[in-house]
């Protein structure tokens, strides 16, 4: 081990030699739990010939090792009522397991064996192929997802975070078994990977199953591509398409995860559009009958962030849409909210928090991030503390800085 563990209550980290970080929060009243093996590469590091890799790469490492089939990979975690997934975002690649916790050496041993000898065979990687251009196709279907990718382009332009995690058709051709091997040994190692789990479990016994089973060597690559700062005025694109609705999202550039005023942010989050008694909520759909669907979303990375604002209208009734986002925007620019506004939001997201930890996946989830963004861990008390300190004139000094003091970009999908 390269360093003595740390422990504080429920909550454990240890860094092997390799650099290799293993996390753990114990929940001794659940019978399960939440591992993930999280790699510190996504669509932001690829290079653009070969943009979409890493979501391929997620795909490929379900297809057999030189010691499993396909369909040994799932039926040794499914076969014992777990559960087997995997995803890759901007910033990251995670393969996880849902397991009753006797079941943990299994787990281990199916993620590492996943993630270190996939075959990569040349004929899976062509059929794999043709698999995620139908998925690419079905984001394409599917406005209120492809929106985002628009969006994207927007907030992140000539920078790989504004491309499609799925990548793009020349690029996907492109990929094969000898580039996604290069790929893999080149991210997928040392200081790149963190190991967390959340449930009922023994962090000395993980550690001790991930240095017998995880071959991981120090990480070579440099550091991210930076993103630049956003164009200087508002922007909007127009994009048709064949639908009945026009699909809006409007936004700007948030914070990195580990800036202290993503806590305000989160309450403004919730205020404006974070369920049905939101504003947003309340006066397109409920006041005026514009929209079935409206919500604000908000993600904070690495060096960057992104908030925004999704709406589905008839098209006649867009402009009065977008107005509308802008004038409640204006508002929380121009004044504080009421306290009785304060209290009911910051309840309403100290309870979703509370909610979701009672989960092992989610607790994984929080784990993980907190490691990979801030190197720190934070107890739940702590979170809800910053929740409760956040104040008014905060909530509107944010609002400022995301409205007021940088562009604004509009994404509009409507029928051509």
């Amino acid at each position: 081990m390269k360093s003595v563990p740390i422990k504080n209550g429920d909550y454990r980290r240890t860094e092997l030699e390799s650099g290799v970080r293993v996390v753990t929060e114990t929940m001794p009243h659940v019978r399960s739990l939440a591992l993930g093996l999280w790699f510190d590469t996504g669509s932001r590091d690829e290079p653009e010939q070969l943009a979409g890799i890493s979501h391929y790469l997620e795909h490929m490492n379900f297809k057999g090792t030189a010691s499993r089939s396909a369909q040994a990979i799932v039926r040794q975690i499914e076969g014992r009522g777990g559960h087997l997934n995997a995803f890759t975002a901007q910033e990251v690649t995670c393969f996880y397991a849902r397991v009753i916790a006797e079941h943990l050496p299994n787990a281990v041993d199916v993620l590492t064996d996943m993630t270190q000898n996939s075959l990569y065979d040349q004929a899976e990687v062509d059929r794999e192929r043709g698999v995620i251009l139908e998925e690419l196709k079905n984001v394409e279907d599917t406005p209120d997802e492809w929106i985002f990718d628009h969006f994207m382009a927007q907030i992140f332009p000539n920078h790989p975070m504004g491309r499609p995690v799925i990548g793009t058709r020349d690029a996907l051709a492109r990929i094969s078994h000898d580039s996604l091997h290069a790929y893999r040994a080149a991210r997928y190692n040392g200081s790149r990977t963190i190991v967390v789990a959340a449930g009922f479990l023994d962090h000395n016994h993980l550690v001790r199953l991930i240095e017998r089973r995880l071959k991981a060597e120090a990480s070579t690559e440099g550091p991210r591509i930076q993103v630049t700062a956003p164009i200087g005025s508002p922007q909007r694109v127009e994009v048709p398409t064949t639908t009945q609705q026009t699909h809006i999202c409007w936004g700007c550039r948030s914070f990195p995860y580990d800036d202290e005023r993503k806590y305000p942010l989160m309450i403004l989050n919730t205020l404006l559009g974070g369920g049905a008694s939101s504003r947003l909520f309340q006066n397109i759909r409920e006041k005026h009958g514009l929209a079935y669907s409206v919500f604000t979303f908000n993600s904070n990375y690495s060096d960057s962030g992104l908030f925004g604002v999704y709406a589905g209208t008839e098209p006649k009734k867009a402009e009065k849409t977008i107005s509308l986002i802008e004038k409640e925007v204006r508002e929380l620019v121009k004044k504080p909210i009421s306290s009785r506004e304060l209290n009911h939001f910051r309840d309403q997201l100290k309870g979703g928090l509370l909610l979701g930890l009672e989960s092992p996946s989610s607790c994984m989830h929080r784990l993980a991030k907190m490691e990979m963004y801030t190197g720190k861990w934070y107890t739940v008390d702590e979170v809800v503390a910053k929740i409760n300190a956040v104040t008014a004139e905060e909530i509107q000094e944010v609002a400022r800085d995301l409205f007021e003091r940088q562009p604004t970009f509009t994404t509009v999908l409507h029928p051509n």
